[in-house]
């Protein structure tokens, strides 16, 4: 697949595009190893859209992604798009159950973004964090206080409640 010319492609729509793009890592006609490379040709809006098309799948086929999935997505949560922070976010959010000896990086990241002035991106950590937070090691760690605080602190109920939705399923696992 030439992700680099369907990205450039001005004929296509944005919803195109991404379908096709998730449909390509669905079937593995595209690796993240073939993206990594691309990552410096792409302008935020495109990268945003490779993003989103990540999320898709692996919100629905979780078991599709490998480390390099979650390593990419990791190096977006502090990109300076709040689009592409978002769907990082997201990202890390439905894969993290498959690789939790290996978030503590991407917890720091999203920790980081939860002070963030954009809701889009404190929602989007809040969505990986809570879902981080239900993985038994985080359950039982200073997270969970970590998080608990920040829920007490949040404003805006969409993100309140992605934290609160993941510390209820987290207080079931906890065993301290």
């Amino acid at each position: 697949m030439d992700l680099l010319g369907l990205l450039n492609n001005k004929a296509a729509k944005s919803t195109e595009k991404r379908a096709e793009i998730a449909e390509a890592l669905r079937a593995r006609h595209i690796t993240i190893k073939e993206i990594q490379p691309l990552k410096a040709a792409l302008d935020d809006k495109k990268m945003a859209l490779v993003l989103e098309a990540m999320e898709a799948v692996s919100n629905k086929n979780p078991e599709i992604a490998d480390l390099e999935w979650l390593h990419f997505a990791r190096d977006f949560i502090l990109s300076k798009s709040n689009s592409a922070k978002r769907e990082a976010s997201r990202v890390v959010g439905n894969i993290a159950r498959l690789f939790p000896d290996d978030l503590r990086v991407a917890v720091q990241y999203l920790l980081e973004n939860t002070g963030d002035g954009g809701t889009v991106v404190r929602w989007g950590s809040a969505y990986a964090l809570a879902r981080i937070i239900q993985i038994p090691a985080y359950a039982n760690s200073e997270l969970y206080d970590t998080l608990t605080g920040l829920c007490e602190q949040e404003q805006e109920n969409g993100v309140k409640n992605q934290l609160l939705n993941g510390l209820k399923k987290a207080k079931k696992v906890r065993t301290l």
